[in-house]
């Protein structure tokens, strides 16, 4: 009988970072709901992705237009309430605008 050959390091980790549920789409805006330090209740947009992080990698986009933070897609199913869910279907923001500062007003309506 012959053995197979365990599989490299590299595949293990891309087989572990591959995402194959349900993505929220860029420039959506959420809120968080658990304790996560002091940011209980901040409000959150959700940046472009980067092809090197995958999917699942979250990016979170603060007030002033600067990827502060990042988490996981379950994590934000779990931990965040989704306030407004974008129509952008480009996730990787390729020849789109960068995320600029959220206007008071704006704020105010979510």
């Amino acid at each position: 009988m012959k053995r197979r050959r365990p599989d490299p390091w590299i595949m293990k980790q891309m087989r572990a970072n591959a995402y194959t549920g349900k993505v929220i789409p860029p420039r959506s805006v959420v809120k968080l709901l658990s304790q996560w330090g002091n940011d209980q209740g901040r409000v959150f947009r959700i940046g472009y992705y980067n092809p090197q992080d995958g999917l699942n990698c979250v990016w979170l986009v603060n007030e002033l237009g600067t990827y502060e933070q990042t988490t996981d897609q379950m994590s934000i199913e779990t931990d965040f309430e989704v306030l407004t869910l974008s129509d952008e279907t480009d996730r990787y923001g390729f020849n789109r605008e960068v995320l600029g500062p959220i206007s008071d007003a704006d704020l105010v309506k979510l």
